[in-house]
């Protein structure tokens, strides 16, 4: 046997492309000659011919069970895709709001019903934004708060569901870290001022020397407490016991507050020098309500019904001066239509009842007698209207226009101006009181409002 026919064919084999057999341009290539024994196989031009594909394998009936199924997914994916927006159920919310809907087709079914959109039966996440804090590097602190200003979307975008929601913010009261001072703004009474700052009308007068309850000032300086109770100063040596035995209360009451942090580690018996102001929390002072008196006076020859007597309504530029008394029956009626709202009563610290009604309700007279006071008020009342009906008199306050003048007679029931919220007012309403000379009396003892 010859050697050449042992050797192995393809450890002789050339490689398909050898740069080295590349003939330059427009020079024939030279037909290699095989060695002895190896059959070289026929040259063909890929240009004329294409090499014939392999063979494909024949599928088998479940090959073209599954080519009709693609056909048909793609049928349905292609026409669900042509349908309208509306008509392709919405994605159901999940709770994780990172998680993207699937995209993949429906699957098909022989039947198709029809399509419904399903509202989700799980609210998302809610979005909680991070705290923006202004610094050097960040927004400036008035671009902040300009944007905090705004209000926030409050309308559910289009095509998203929405679940409204109360916004509000539960927090606990807060004390104020020690003793203040507040100056009288236009509209202040005592009652607005403690509902205001947490405290009693009580700590204010007790805190408070030289205010009328009926004449607040504007621009007057009050002293407002964290709390309730008395602000007391020494005024020579005193023991924490004394003091507390003073405002009723405990000495540890004292002696624990967080207001008094130059009492710490003090007992009872300690010994305090003059001039040292100690918080009393929950004291009971003993000053009184002091009431500002407008200069009333009343003849001797007045009485119920009248009788000849004179009047006068001091306090500001709408007094009459003296006037001589005539009318009155001594029996009263609600100064107001029947519409008011019953807001205030009669207190150690509120001289008349506050009725609430819409500024320019008209305002009538309690009973007949004559105009003592007609005009604007410079301590707290406004424009006002006082009538004497003998001893009895009748003040109207707060009010926004008068139509009534000094020494007129008018009887019970009669026009007499319009509620307004002139003078110091919290809002629109009719401030009415009733006098027995110089006294403030309930006016719920004489009408059922």
């Amino acid at each position: 046997m010859h050697d050449d026919e042992n050797q192995d064919p393809l450890a002789i084999e050339e490689p398909l492309f050898d740069p080295e057999d590349t003939p330059a341009r427009g020079t024939p290539r030279p037909t290699p000659t095989p060695p002895h024994g190896v059959r070289t196989p026929p040259r063909t031009n890929p240009r004329l011919k294409r090499a014939a594909p392999p063979a494909r394998r024949k599928s088998g009936p479940w090959g073209v069970l599954m080519l009709v199924g693609a056909m048909i997914i793609t049928v349905v994916a292609g026409v669900l895709y042509l349908q309208s927006p509306d008509s392709v159920p919405a994605p159901t919310a999940v709770a994780n709001a990172t998680r993207q809907p699937p995209t993949a087709p429906p699957s098909v079914t022989a039947d198709l019903p029809t399509v419904t959109p399903v509202p989700p039966t799980e609210t998302p996440a809610p979005v909680v934004s991070a705290p923006v804090v202004a610094d050097e590097q960040g927004v400036p602190p008035d671009v902040l708060a300009v944007l905090l200003e705004k209000p926030g979307q409050t309308t559910p975008p289009m095509g998203a569901f929405y679940r409204m929601q109360n916004a509000f913010t539960v927090a606990p009261a807060r004390s104020r870290a020690g003793v203040i001072e507040y100056s009288i703004q236009p509209g202040d009474t005592l009652k607005v001022i403690a509902e205001r700052f947490g405290i009693s009308e009580d700590t204010l007068v007790w805190n408070n020397d030289g205010i009328y309850v009926n004449r607040l000032q504007i621009g007057d300086v009050l002293t407002i407490l964290p709390e309730n109770g008395v602000l007391h100063r020494t005024e020579g040596e005193e023991t924490i016991q004394s003091i507390a035995d003073k405002y009723k209360v405990s000495a540890y009451t004292i002696i624990d507050s967080e207001y008094n942090p130059v009492l710490r580690n003090a007992s009872p018996s300690t010994l305090l020098p003059p001039g040292i102001r100690i918080m009393v929390p929950g004291g009971t002072g003993t000053r009184q309500a002091v009431y500002w008196n407008p200069g009333i006076t009343v003849s001797s020859g007045s009485g119920s019904g009248g009788g000849g007597g004179t009047a006068s309504f001091g306090g500001g530029p709408g007094s009459c001066g003296s006037q001589t008394v005539v009318g009155g029956t001594g029996s009263l009626v609600v100064p107001l239509p029947p519409n008011y709202v019953f807001y205030q009563g009669y207190t150690a610290y509120h001289t008349g009842v506050d009725l609430s009604a819409p500024i320019g309700t008209t305002v009538f007279a309690a009973d007949g007698g004559t105009v003592i006071f007609a005009g604007w008020s410079n301590w707290g009342y406004g424009y006002s209207v006082v009538i004497a009906h003998g001893r009895l008199m009748t003040l109207y306050g707060h009010m926004d226009r008068v139509s009534v003048s000094c020494g007129q007679q008018v009887g019970r029931g009669a026009p007499i101006g319009t509620v307004g919220n002139s003078g110091n007012s919290s809002g629109p309403h009719l401030h009415f009181e009733v006098r027995i000379g110089e006294a403030p009396d309930n006016p719920s003892n004489y009408l059922a409002f």
